[in-house]
């Protein structure tokens, strides 16, 4: 198999991107074949069926229904060549749109991040390819700090209010140092990833507890739990509904929380003689180990050689 791995790192890629594509496709280019990065200017393009050939198969990952014009043109370029991809953002009400884009572009598979949505497409589309891969986490940005952790908990990203103004209101009693994103100051993912490695707890809340109307109901496992566990913090807050969480992490690596923070204080105070750290850092390893970027990118290698079914490793005892 000879892959070429697009990637839009020149066309202005959405604001999380350099944690969610460079290190899936730089790995996944690495082992199987080229990276190709298309120009915007469709100019340019004619030259993009120079940078395909010999390519018989090609992948991209792609924010919703399809990628930008500029990947659909060198997917065009490489002829009958094998489509697969993968979908960041595989909300209830985008399905139509996305399984359409799928079988106009042949894709065999589409990799799909929550499991609900992947089901629902299989349930849609029997025909299809649609295959659950879990998200992965860039451990060369979220991973264990060398100093103390001296920030009690960080929130990065979405808040749900009332555990955020029950966080802002335990802390503050106890002169615990707590983070989270405040407006108009954009940190750097290396920024965010050192901020995670020097926290005790990182808060996590699946999307629907936060933007309903956006998820749809869907209730997935997101990168945010990766994340976490991948930078050695202890998980703080409430497993999605989905129960992809159960499925491959360990359910002690998380302090659960009522969404509204009204058992929070109880919970955190209990919590500080538990002896949690051994719990927390074996937690860490297995997502490290069997939830990074680079293996996901060596299980969709593996997949797209041998056509055999991806198997996630189980959560650690």
């Amino acid at each position: 198999m000879t892959l070429a791995v697009l990637s839009n790192d020149r066309l202005d890629p959405w604001i999380n991107w350099t944690t969610l594509g460079p290190p899936l496709l730089e790995p996944l280019a690495a082992q199987s074949g080229r990276l190709v990065s298309p120009p915007p200017s469709p100019r340019s393009w004619p030259g993009l069926v120079r940078s395909m050939r010999g390519a018989d198969s090609v992948f991209w990952m792609q924010q919703s229904a399809r990628p930008e014009w500029p990947l659909v043109a060198a997917s065009l370029a490489a002829g009958r060549a094998r489509r697969s991809a993968f979908v960041v953002d595989p909300w209830l009400v985008d399905l139509p749109r996305i399984a359409l884009a799928a079988r106009l572009q042949r894709l065999d598979p589409l990799f799909v991040p929550f499991r609900e949505g992947a089901e629902e497409l299989r349930r849609r589309h029997p025909r299809g390819r649609f295959e659950w891969l879990p998200f992965g986490v860039d451990t060369g940005v979220f991973r264990p700090g060398s100093g103390e952790r001296d920030v009690f908990a960080f929130w990065m990203g979405r808040r749900h209010e009332p555990l955020h103004r029950a966080l802002l209101e335990y802390c503050g009693a106890r002169g615990l140092r707590y983070e989270y994103r405040r407006e108009g100051v954009l940190l750097t993912p290396e920024e965010l990833g050192e901020l995670a490695g020097r926290s005790r707890y990182f808060v996590v809340t699946p999307p629907l507890a936060e933007d309903r109307a956006r998820t749809g109901g869907y209730s997935p496992l997101v990168m945010r739990y990766l994340e976490g566990l991948a930078a050695g913090a202890r998980l703080l807050g409430v497993l999605p509904g989905s129960g992809e969480y159960e499925t491959l992490l360990p359910l002690d690596a998380i302090l659960q929380v009522d969404v509204d923070g009204a058992d929070l204080a109880e919970r955190l105070d209990a919590d500080a003689d538990a002896g949690a750290e051994a719990v927390t850092a074996r937690a860490g390893e297995h997502v490290r180990r069997h939830h990074s970027w680079a293996r996901r990118a060596e299980q969709i290698a593996e997949r797209l050689a041998t056509g055999r079914p991806i198997v996630q490793a189980p959560s650690p005892v």
